[in-house]
């Protein structure tokens, strides 16, 4: 799903202030982490020169190894973990996250599918990719919508 779907997942879902902020950041986390390693790895080159040093196979293995890490449910139990042994009244903003994993399982498929017990098995389900098909899209956002005015009215 998109990022920004994710961070409004996470602040519907964990409405109460002030986790509501944290739970939208934790729902974006994930892509967050993936898009800042990709901003710092090809940060100073060329356009032309970044797409071909990203393209090239070593790149795109550790490019999905950090993808799949950071989209993987044992990275983020660790984190829960030690977050409810820290600040146990912040365990809870980790659920956006937990979410954005399972919104990506049925979300992505290929190269892009999330390896759900990464890097302890390769094994991920075959989704359909949200941004080849706006019926998914327009679903999801209909849903934030529908679910927000009912929260807001009720």
């Amino acid at each position: 799903m998109d990022s920004v779907s994710h961070a409004a997942w996470g602040a519907t879902i964990i409405r109460k202030l002030p986790h509501v902020w944290w739970a939208a950041f934790f729902g974006l986390l994930p892509d967050i982490i993936w898009g800042v390693y990709w901003a710092l790895k090809y940060r100073g080159q060329s356009f032309n020169r970044g797409l071909e040093v990203r393209n090239s196979p070593e790149n795109l293995e550790v490019h999905f190894q950090v993808y799949y890490f950071v989209h993987s449910l044992i990275p983020i139990t660790v984190v829960t973990i030690i977050i409810y042994l820290v600040a146990p009244s912040y365990t809870i903003v980790v659920i956006p996250y937990y979410l954005h994993i399972i919104m990506d399982i049925f979300t992505h498929q290929g190269v892009w599918a999330t390896r759900i017990f990464y890097p302890l098995s390769d094994f991920y389900f075959e989704g359909r990719d949200w941004w080849r098909n706006r019926w998914i899209s327009i679903g999801n956002w209909l849903a934030l919508v529908v679910i927000n005015l009912i929260i807001f009215i009720w």
